[in-house]
């Protein structure tokens, strides 16, 4: 695997399709979205919530919690666990369409009525719609 905090790293020309292709082996679960890593689920959303909660308290940035959205969704592990406590509504972008089907029908299906739009696209090619998000 290429060093991506190497400054001269050039992505090759099949980057994304070789993205694509290795998230279609990977299996729809949430040790599938850490790579086997579950144990790192806890600390991740623990600390990406401190860190949400302080930037929405600076009154200097006017952040809104109407709505967010999780890029590179997967089944939606962020969504559930730290977006949806945090924001109104998420919509998801996830290129696998098998995630986003995990996430309808399974993972987020208590929560799917705060998810209005999964849009299956690579973010490459997403376009937000506009005024949406902060």
């Amino acid at each position: 695997m290429p060093d991506l905090r190497n400054a001269s790293f050039k992505p090759t020309p099949t980057w994304y399709e070789d993205a694509d292709t290795y998230w279609r082996a990977v299996p729809s679960s949430i040790g599938g979205m850490l790579g086997g890593l579950d144990q790192v689920h806890t600390p991740d959303i623990r600390d990406s919530r401190a860190f949400l909660t302080k930037l929405q308290s600076n009154p200097t940035l006017s952040l809104s919690t109407k709505y967010a959205c999780d890029c590179g969704a997967g089944i939606g592990r962020v969504t559930k666990n730290l977006l949806l406590p945090l924001f109104d509504r998420v919509d998801l972008v996830e290129q696998n369409p098998d995630f986003l089907n995990e996430a309808r029908s399974s993972y987020l299906e208590q929560e799917i009525q705060r998810v209005p739009d999964m849009f299956a696209t690579g973010l490459q090619l997403f376009t937000p719609p506009q005024g949406r998000y902060d």
